[in-house]
């Protein structure tokens, strides 16, 4: 029988019946996990059915979607994937390497569309005078839109995304367009840089830095970026009179109008307007009040 505490996260599962539990769930979804999974972990189907004591078939239909793993597989499969039932079955997690978007990145289209934003586009036409082969960070790069247009327009770009099946996309993407990206699978939160950017840039996504610890990683930013280079960032801000989003996350946190200039008061400001925008993300309608900053190290 399946013992379920809370639905959404504090998940625990007996092994007695797992195609009910399956049946939760979607079974080609659930094999795109396992494959996901499996790829991060660097197996391939046979070493993982090797692994297992299964056929490379079995694994094959099990990420398919056609097939599903014997009940007594579930705790070892966990395992061997190095992560928790909880992830495996639903893709959530309370720590770790996961996304709240994980759950669209999985589908076949891309959530965010493939059309760059504005805000990379004109991040590109004030790098006139930054040699070709600029080094480009994209914190929070999703599916990656804007890392494919900075590739296409000459940078060595390296992407940062928490989501697993978020990277996928991006390497699936970057292959279908001959273009070289450094897709890093890692929490924004954690990341130490160790090296200079000449461009570092992150589109929404700078809301999951804790209000506490967002001081030292602005800090961050302009340490590692080159003289000369640019940081340049849209977040989310707080307005009463504006609705919070219905997708809005927990682990989400608004800035006030104003921070992004604070941070970089030091540095030259070429580009910073706070205005308010129409979203339809989840399938239902309502608004941002967003701010965007471009600046220049000197």
């Amino acid at each position: 029988m399946v013992s379920r505490s809370d639905q959404r996260y504090n998940l625990t599962y007996s092994t007695n019946n797992f195609s009910e539990v399956i049946a939760l769930f979607n079974k080609k979804i659930f094999g795109k996990r396992i494959a996901l999974l499996r790829k991060e972990n660097g197996y391939t189907q046979e070493q993982l059915a090797e692994i297992l004591h299964v056929t490379g078939q079995a694994v094959s239909k099990w990420e398919k979607g056609n097939a599903l793993p014997d009940t007594s597989f579930l705790p070892l499969l966990a395992g061997v994937l190095k992560t928790s039932i909880d992830r495996l079955l639903t893709g959530e997690e309370i720590a770790g390497k996961t996304s709240p978007y994980d759950q669209e990145y999985i589908k076949e289209e891309y959530y965010w569309g493939l059309k760059h934003s504005m805000l990379a586009e004109m991040t590109v036409n004030l790098c006139d005078k930054l040699k070709y082969g600029s080094r480009l960070l994209d914190i929070g790069s999703g599916e990656g839109r804007d890392s494919i247009y900075f590739a296409k327009c000459g940078f060595v770009v390296d992407a940062l995304e928490i989501s697993l099946p978020g990277i996928e996309k991006i390497k699936q993407y970057s292959n279908s367009e001959s273009l070289p990206i450094h897709a890093l699978h890692t929490n924004m939160i954690d990341y130490e840089m160790d090296h200079y950017y000449d461009v570092i840039y992150s589109m929404g996504a700078l809301q999951f830095l804790p209000i506490g610890k967002r001081q030292q990683h602005f800090e961050s930013y302009k340490k590692h970026t080159s003289i000369g280079g640019l940081n340049a960032h849209l977040v989310f801000v707080e307005k009463p009179f504006i609705p919070t989003a219905p997708d809005w996350q927990k682990n989400e946190f608004f800035y006030r109008s104003g921070d992004l200039a604070g941070y970089y008061y030091d540095w030259q400001i070429i580009y910073c307007e706070e205005q308010i925008v129409d979203c339809k993300s989840g399938n239902s309608p309502h608004q941002h009040a967003i701010s965007s900053i471009i600046a220049k190290k000197i």
